[in-house]
């Protein structure tokens, strides 16, 4: 039985409610989401994952793992023939980072691309789930800049760290 972040965030509300999921291809240093990748499309869910182009990032419709091949970076990412997503709102995503501290903020890997995602189609449009380990956290990122996009709950392997809702 799996107790990772990738396993708490299968049992989501969101993630049970959804028929479209965001999510990142894991490196080697970040969550692992190949398992979690697999699990929705077994679920008959849309499964969509980011690529670079350029400084902008979009998401694309992924059918099938097999579509995935090294991009920038040697990450994975959609290949060209992918058809682009282009949000409707009130999407589930999960959301990659280096550290995230208490209160739900996210350092990326610096250059922007998430802040740019969200700025360009609104923040409030997604329910962001960073998918963490427990060595990610921090009690306190210093420098959290006005752009930079809170969470809306992280998940590790022991715990669950939700942002306080207002």
């Amino acid at each position: 039985k799996r107790f990772s972040a990738e396993a708490k965030f299968v049992k989501l509300p969101e993630y049970k409610e959804a028929d479209l999921v965001m999510c990142y291809v894991s490196t080697k240093e970040e969550a692992d989401t190949w398992w979690l990748l697999q699990k929705v499309l077994q679920d008959d869910k849309i499964l969509v994952v980011p690529r670079v182009n350029g400084d902008m990032m979009e998401f694309y419709i992924l059918n099938d793992l097999n579509q995935l091949q090294p991009g920038k970076f040697g990450i994975f990412e959609p290949s060209l023939n992918c058809e682009r997503f282009i949000p409707r709102g009130n999407e589930l995503m999960a959301v990659p980072g280096v550290n995230f501290d208490e209160n739900c903020n996210r350092k990326g890997h610096g250059r922007g691309y998430y802040d740019k995602y969200f700025a360009k189609y609104g923040a409030d449009e997604f329910y962001k789930v960073a998918l963490a380990t427990e060595t990610q956290i921090v009690p306190h990122l210093e420098n959290v800049q006005p752009h930079d996009i809170p969470m809306d709950v992280i998940l590790t392997e022991s715990r669950e760290i939700w942002a306080l809702q207002y």
